[in-house]
């Protein structure tokens, strides 16, 4: 969870001649009684939230919501080139992705050796092979298999990368 989801999101809304008041908060963080029973996190990494609707000229009044649940969807990003050169920009590869349950990617060189290898998402590839840093320009390929949240499998992805190598020293 992030930093904002401790804030409950406030909406005004107009029924008729009524106005209502609806505040959605992350279980976790919000004032119901049975807020500690129920874990704001699912099994399969989606939310669970609870809406409450005040009326505006009568706050006692009040409507609690049942329980609902976000899952996001799986999406990827994969950069296309990257940039070990100790600038702080760029000098790491990685994907940038959201609602993966698994993940592995794998990168090779030219000649079918892997260069690198993980299954966590936030292991990001530094330019090194064998713990030397790689020094020349090249294209690298890549594979990423991912599954969702939902554990449905993603397509797997399959394509390149370029080192655009470096050092800021030498420019």
């Amino acid at each position: 969870m992030n930093a904002n989801d401790s804030i409950p999101k406030q909406i005004i809304w107009k029924f008729l001649r009524e106005t209502i008041l609806v505040i959605v908060s992350v279980l976790a963080f919000s004032s119901f009684s049975d807020a500690q029973t129920v874990s704001p996190l699912t099994s399969n990494g989606g939310k669970r939230y609870r809406v409450t609707a005040y009326k505006l000229s009568n706050a006692s009044l009040s409507s609690l919501s049942n329980v609902a649940e976000a899952i996001p969807n799986p999406t990827m990003y994969i950069p296309s080139a990257f940039t070990p050169n100790g600038d702080g920009v760029n000098d790491f590869f990685g994907v940038k992705a959201e609602g993966i349950r698994s993940f592995n990617l794998q990168i090779f060189n030219r000649w079918g050796e892997v260069v690198f290898e993980s299954e966590s998402i936030t292991n990001l590839w530094d330019g090194s092979f064998k713990g030397e840093r790689i020094k020349n320009t090249d294209v690298y390929v890549y594979q990423v298999k991912a599954t969702g949240l939902n554990n449905k499998p993603l397509p797997e992805e399959n394509g390149s990368v370029t080192l655009v190598a470096g050092d800021i020293n030498e420019q």
